[in-house]
């Protein structure tokens, strides 16, 4: 079968691997759809990325919807035919992938959900399980998220979702845009406004912030204030969330002064202090089959495995020209350039 294999850091290659067989407890999905993390599957390629994927080679992509195919001995709970998606460490750039049953988790699809919107999902592990969920937003609080990529969108129309008021801060008018499409009331743009003249407008559109969400892996700004705006704007005894993205660096290139943390008493949560987030997971999955989160809106491109390369670089480098990438697992010029 084909695979994209990340073989050392920088070198991607697509070849014919070996078909997985499905072990005891685990089952295989054909893979229908799968998508680029933007920031995740760039940092596994040039080998600056600290956790789960910091192993060599190995088939790059982990967000990926499937139909299963085979059963291993053991699994009672799965039918074969069934649409599954989710996180995946064995890597979702191939044509079929092996799932543990009782691994890190996975959604059922709801019949009226496409395969490509269902690859996106998976980054609800973050943008909802990791970001808004923990925080248990109410209707009618106040919400900042800091970065308006794929997962930053994700989390600010599932923010919209729950009934929050909701602000998003970027560097790129189109993903502002794209956020005011996806439920976001205001919109910020740091490459325009410096830090401090974003407080004020967020202080003044939308009073004091109950909780601020930062779905940010490096922080672009020159003054390396990602920080600054979500404790200044933050009201006593406010919220913060954030995505789980190690990347190894030499340098913390995060600046804040954590007095500001504690004078107003922030709170910080993440999704390993709360239960049932596989719950949230699947509930994330329900929001979109109910039409109150647009997943759809982030894809802006579709692609064949040859085309990863170019993916990856408009991904890295250009973000101002595209947010989501789908991916097949396929050579062939059927592949779209949008």
């Amino acid at each position: 079968m084909l695979a994209a294999v990340v073989k050392r850091p920088g070198e991607l290659v697509i070849e014919q691997v070996e078909k997985p067989k499905p072990g005891p407890g685990q089952f295989l999905i054909k893979v229908l759809a799968s998508s680029i993390c933007n920031a995740t599957d760039n940092h596994i390629l040039e080998g600056i990325f600290d956790g789960n994927h910091d192993r060599y080679p190995q088939v790059l992509g982990h967000e990926v919807c499937g139909e299963v195919v085979e059963l291993g001995s053991d699994i009672t709970d799965v039918q074969i035919g069934e649409r599954i998606a989710m996180y995946t460490p064995y890597g979702a750039f191939q044509e079929y992938v092996p799932v543990d049953r009782y691994g890190y988790g996975f959604a059922r699809v709801p019949d009226n959900l496409s395969n490509e919107a269902a690859s996106i999902c998976e980054m609800f592990d973050g943008a909802f399980r990791g970001t808004i969920a923990p925080a248990e937003v109410q209707p009618g609080e106040r919400v900042l998220i800091v970065g308006a990529g794929p997962m930053g969108l994700t989390a600010a129309s599932a923010a919209a979702a729950c009934g929050a008021k909701v602000c998003v801060m970027d560097f790129h008018e189109n993903r502002l845009r794209k956020a005011r499409e996806m439920g976001a009331s205001f919109t910020y743009d740091r490459s325009r406004m410096s830090a401090k003249e974003i407080v004020e407008a967020v202080r003044h559109d939308m009073g004091e912030i109950d909780l601020a969400c930062m779905c940010i892996a490096l922080d672009r700004s020159e003054e390396l204030d990602a920080f600054y705006v979500p404790v200044e704007t933050l009201r006593e005894n406010g919220r913060m969330t954030g995505l789980n993205v190690e990347v190894k660096l030499e340098y913390h290139n995060h600046r804040m002064n954590p007095f500001h943390l504690n004078r107003k008493n922030v709170k910080y949560k993440h999704m390993l202090e709360r239960d049932g987030s596989i719950e949230d997971f699947q509930r994330a999955f329900r929001m979109v089959s109910e039409g109150k989160i647009p997943i759809e809106k982030l894809i802006t491109h579709r692609i064949t495995l040859d085309q990863l390369p170019w993916a990856l670089d408009m991904c890295h480098n250009h973000l101002d020209e595209c947010i989501k990438f789908i991916v097949y697992p396929r050579l062939g010029e059927d592949g779209l350039k949008e």
